[in-house]
């Protein structure tokens, strides 16, 4: 075929291209040069983003905060115990550790004005204040307001001992967030928030997850700021704290405190020496998706006491149902994917394996594609998104091709609107919880290339993150099952109504729950899924352990 020679107009020849945007300029404010670890890994992000930079640290010569003894020594034990990794808050010197222009001293009593003066002349955007630097202090000298790091419902600024305080009260969420008081008396506003599941045994554990998650809460925050400008600041939700602008020092440990979680551990300690935490499969035959609000009126499929049986999908083939799951030997520790038939008068075979590999397998998400029959399995301890494809059914599956590789994403579920192919997936840093936020990639053809979305993580809340199943549409639109992980894993499934859903937007509400009802004798449920007339769901309850029973690999 020849070029086409076409004649553009001048003004098009002329146009240069468009400038890219300046990056921000962020002053970072601290009185003591020592910082946590978190912290560092922040500004880190901050240093080598595309979005910011860091014009100037301000620094002042306060010692960091103490500890109280009884803190320090339950920490060391809960660490000993529950098997945390490296401190979150251990401190580390910001000025040898971060990248920045310029760096001058925090403002002596007695200069106040002098300095306020230095630092408006350096024309920051951004001021993130840390420790027992005073809000007001900064007041006015960036245009984009003070920002800081924030924790708890009240959203109080983080003290040394943020996030641990929920395991001794025995919250079900461990909130963080970040908040920025607008310049010219613009009030407070909530530009990141995040919800995370409480661990119920460990302070220690519980408070580095949720430090080192917020570690890039202040770079996503820029990078929306840089994209959109003020206006997205002004439509962030008001911060109604009424929390000081620095919380007062530390956690106060009672004795009582840690009576508490020691007692929790113990009890903990003895379930599992007692029971063993088996999910189990729930079915039933209905021609097409009914509301459902929890198991009555559903079949169980209960595994052997050595092993559980969860995440199912259901697949009808010539008039013959199938339900694939995760299928984990509690000796091993590594799950893989097996099938059953099911038919409508109760019976059911006996389950095989049709897909195992030398790493955990869960969530065989099922799919037909162009006459094929595929399935994505979750394999994040393999840190691949890896897509198979039927070459002789049940349990004959080939490899096809890896669409994500080099990142942790569990139960990645696809979607096609007709136009664009979409994945939703939860995901996570090495060493974070898979539970929290949910990431999405699009594509124009299913075997990629696979782009994530501007916004990721789009949601950052543990009650309606990790993807429960299928999407599927009702009357009122599109929906998507999603896992809700508090107060428990697998507490429910939150039927979320999507809005919208753009490579730039991206927007859901919940429409309705599914939980355990008393009468069902489960305590959380965590996948739903309907194909060809069978609805399958998932149940958690605990199992006496049978002390005479051998382990079956």
């Amino acid at each position: 075929m020849e070029a086409l020679d076409v004649a553009l107009p001048a003004e098009t020849l002329e146009r240069p291209a468009p400038k890219p945007k300046p990056r921000l300029r962020v002053g970072v404010f601290a009185a003591a040069q020592r910082q946590p670890r978190w912290v560092i890994d922040a500004l880190g992000r901050i240093a080598t983003s595309e979005c910011a930079r860091i014009a100037v640290l301000a620094l002042g010569l306060a010692a960091p905060e103490a500890t109280a003894p009884l803190w320090s020594l339950y920490a060391r034990l809960d660490r000993r115990l529950f098997g945390a990794g490296p401190d979150a808050a251990e401190l580390l010197d910001v000025i040898t550790e971060i990248p920045h222009e310029e760096r001058i001293g925090l403002a002596a009593p007695a200069s106040i004005v002098q300095w306020r003066g230095k630092v408006a002349a350096l024309d920051l955007d951004v001021a993130l204040a840390l420790d027992d630097v005073d809000d007001g202090l900064l007041e006015g000298l960036a245009r984009y307001g003070v920002w800081r790091f924030c924790a708890g419902e009240a959203a109080a600024s983080m003290d040394p001992l943020a996030c641990a305080r929920e395991v001794a009260e025995g919250a079900p969420l461990t909130t963080t967030g970040l908040k920025v008081k607008l310049a010219d008396g613009g009030g407070e506003r909530l530009v990141y928030a995040s919800a995370a599941r409480t661990n119920a045994f460990s302070a220690s554990r519980n408070r580095d997850e949720a430090l080192r998650k917020s570690a890039a809460f202040a770079v996503r925050a820029l990078g929306e700021l840089h994209r959109s400008g003020a206006q997205w600041l002004e439509r962030c939700p008001e911060c109604v704290s009424s929390a000081p602008a620095r919380a007062a020092p530390g956690l106060k440990v009672a004795a009582g405190d840690v009576a508490r979680l020691g007692a929790r551990a113990a009890w903990r300690g003895a379930q599992k020496l007692l029971a063993v935490d088996q999910w189990s499969i729930a079915y039933r035959f209905e021609e097409t998706r009914g509301v459902v609000a929890d198991l009555a009126g559903f079949r169980r499929l209960v595994p052997p006491r050595d092993r559980l049986w969860a995440d199912p999908f259901a697949l009808a083939v010539a008039g013959r149902h199938f339900i694939f799951f995760e299928e984990m030997p509690f000796a091993t520790g590594k799950a893989h994917i097996a099938a059953v038939e099911i038919a409508r008068d109760g019976s059911c075979s006996k389950p095989r394996r049709v897909l195992e590999r030398d790493y955990h397998l869960s969530y065989p998400f099922l799919f037909e594609h162009d006459g094929g029959l595929y399935m994505v399995p979750e394999s994040s301890a393999n840190r691949t998104v890896d897509l198979y494809r039927c070459v002789a059914f049940p349990n004959r599956w080939k490899l096809e091709r890896t669409l994500l590789r080099g990142v942790r994403c569990a139960d990645a579920t696809l979607h096609h609107d007709g136009t664009r192919w979409w994945m939703f997936a939860a995901s996570a840093p090495e060493g974070g919880a898979l539970d929290d936020e949910l990431h999405l990639f699009h594509a124009d053809r299913l075997e990629g290339d696979w782009r994530p979305h501007e916004r990721n993580p789009v949601k950052s809340d543990v009650r309606s993150a990790r993807p429960a199943g299928a999407l599927f549409r009702d009357e009122q639109g599109l929906c998507r099952p999603a896992q809700v992980g508090a107060p428990r894993y697998g507490a429910a499934v939150a039927i979320q109504r999507i809005l919208r859903l753009t490579p730039t937007e991206f927007a859901e509400r919940e429409a309705r729950r599914i939980q355990p009802a008393r009468a069902d004798r489960v305590l959380g449920i965590h996948t739903y899924n309907h194909s060809g007339g069978l609805t399958v769901m998932d149940g958690f309850a605990y199992r006496l352990r049978n002390p005479l029973a051998r382990p079956r690999g």
